[in-house]
C-alpha cells in the first residue's frame, strides 16, 4: 500500500517544462554544444526552437539559417554578433 500511495504522490505533481526561449537575431550562442541536428524537421527556427524546448537539460538554441543547421546547448557563456544566426535562450 506504501509502494502506491508514493507512486501517486510522484505521478500527481506535473511535470516542469522548459523556461520559454527568448529568440534574438543576428547572434548564435557560445557554450557546450549538447547536440546538433541537421535533418529537415529542425531546418527552420520554429523547428529548431521546438526541438530545444522538448530537452529540459537544452538552455539555448542556434539556428544558422545559411546552413540549415539547429545546434543545442547545455551551458551558455554568452552570445556573439552572427548575422546569419537566430539564437533563443531562456529568459
Amino acid at each position: 500500500m506504501k509502494k502506491f500511495i508514493m507512486a501517486a504522490v510522484l505521478f500527481s505533481f506535473p511535470f516542469t517544462a522548459n523556461a520559454s526561449l527568448e529568440i534574438q537575431e543576428g547572434f548564435s550562442v557560445n557554450g557546450s554544444i549538447f547536440a546538433v541536428k541537421k535533418s529537415k524537421k529542425f531546418s527552420s527556427v520554429s523547428g529548431c526552437k521546438a526541438a530545444a524546448e522538448s530537452k529540459e537539460i537544452v538552455k539555448a538554441f542556434t539556428f544558422n539559417k545559411k546552413t540549415q543547421k539547429c545546434t543545442l546547448y547545455k551551458t551558455v557563456r554568452g552570445l556573439r554578433a552572427d548575422e546569419k544566426s537566430v539564437s533563443g535562450t531562456q529568459s
